[in-house]
């Protein structure tokens, strides 16, 4: 695998950069996992635990899927970030996973965990 073209100031802005999506998705991720974990089954016996809206139960099965995939993709987002990290450490920071070449300043810039350079991540999505 390559060494990164990056200096040592932009590799210290690319950390900043990915610590401060850390809390955020935290944050997120323990809203929307305790939105899934909400009381469901057996509310109507206890008022105090029935959500604020009335949503019939398909209405309420489709918003559960929904905050579940969004969770998936926070769950995922975070885990590519702590990976990027572990990168940055390691030195490979900046280096295709795949293909070795150096990552695009650009491309790090519009998304700072990606592990692929822009051809190799088209092949990999196709």
């Amino acid at each position: 695998m390559s060494k990164t073209t990056l200096s040592l100031q932009e590799l210290r802005e690319y950390r900043l950069q990915l610590q401060s999506l850390i809390d955020p998705l935290k944050e997120k991720i323990s809203e929307l996992e305790a939105e899934a974990l909400r009381p469901t089954a057996g509310a109507e016996k206890n008022p105090d635990k029935m959500p604020a809206h009335d949503a019939d139960p398909e209405t309420r099965d489709t918003e559960d899927q929904a905050a579940l995939a969004i969770l998936g993709s926070e769950q995922h987002i975070m885990a590519e970030v702590t990976q990027a990290l572990a990168r940055l450490d390691a030195g490979t920071f900046g280096a295709c996973e795949k293909c070795g070449h150096a990552i695009t300043k650009a491309r790090l810039d519009a998304v700072p965990y990606a592990r692929n350079c822009i051809r190799c991540a088209r092949e990999v999505e196709a």
